[in-house]
């Protein structure tokens, strides 16, 4: 496994290939296992967003972030040659809690930002649209709410929904490795963002790539009545986790070992 310090200027790549073939046979080993816990997962953040007001805030935050640690740790172990025997695992990522709930924060309130960033240019529209909606507004100014909408179809409009969308892919793949980070290196949330942004940044069109290819599996694993999300997402897992172990060797034995910052010990 590389040092933290040798992979600040590390230019290692990884091949998008070799990430699904090698991601599909790091998961098939223990799919039942993935199909069980994510169902599992979903049940439970299904039931947590039932809660009034937080329940959506929790899953974003906590729930699904830090099954996603878990998965990344299982997956870990299953590259180092370690039986995935124990199922209460999928709670591992919780160990992580602290640090997964701030980097989950951060990227959260960044996404925020871009929102409001974008909604700001339409402000008047927006504000106009609620003002004729009032009472029986909705019915009485059919036409003038007809003719505000319309403005939001405007080649100004789509161009900045275009860029709007890009700046959140942008910030999806440069984070794409924070929780890895977290998990297998033991870092704490904003240098795990920072190290995961220099490595993402220099293997940015690999990353939209598979990005891309994966999100297009997910779609078509949708048609048979959502049933093929159960070999797809796990896919998307292992995946994930190969290009970050062919850029890091973190599925290396080493004779060397490292500290918790990933420094070479002497």
């Amino acid at each position: 496994m590389k040092s933290i310090e040798e992979l600040q200027t590390d230019k290692s790549t990884f091949s998008i290939g070799e990430a699904i073939s090698d991601g599909w046979n790091l998961v098939s080993k223990h799919l039942g296992y993935y199909i069980a816990a994510g169902i599992l997962a979903v049940l439970i953040g299904g039931a947590v967003g039932l809660i009034p007001y937080v329940g959506d805030l929790a899953n974003n935050l906590i729930i699904s972030p830090c099954f996603m640690a878990s998965a990344i740790f299982i997956t870990w172990h299953i590259s180092k040659g370690i039986t995935w025997t124990d199922f209460g695992e999928m709670f591992k990522g919780f160990n992580y809690l602290p640090r997964i709930m701030v980097s989950s924060l951060i990227q959260t309130a960044v996404v925020v930002f871009l929102l409001v960033v974008f909604f700001f240019n339409f402000l008047p529209q927006i504000f106009d649209l609620i003002t004729l909606s009032q009472g029986n507004g909705f019915y009485d100014n059919q036409v003038e709410l007809k003719a505000i909408a319309s403005q939001f179809l405007t080649a100004k409009t789509i161009i900045l929904f275009i860029i709007f969308m890009l700046a959140l892919l942008l910030v999806s793949v440069i984070w794409a490795f924070k929780t890895h980070f977290i998990v297998i290196y033991n870092m704490e949330a904003w240098p795990a963002m920072e190290l995961s942004r220099k490595i993402c940044t220099r293997n940015l069109f690999q990353l939209i790539g598979l990005f891309v290819l994966l999100g297009l599996i997910v779609l078509i694993s949708l048609i048979p009545c959502g049933i093929g999300l159960l070999f797809s997402l796990p896919l998307a897992i292992g995946a994930g986790y190969s290009a970050f172990a062919q850029i890091t060797h973190c599925n290396q034995t080493d004779e060397i070992e490292f500290d918790f910052m990933g420094k070479r010990k002497i």
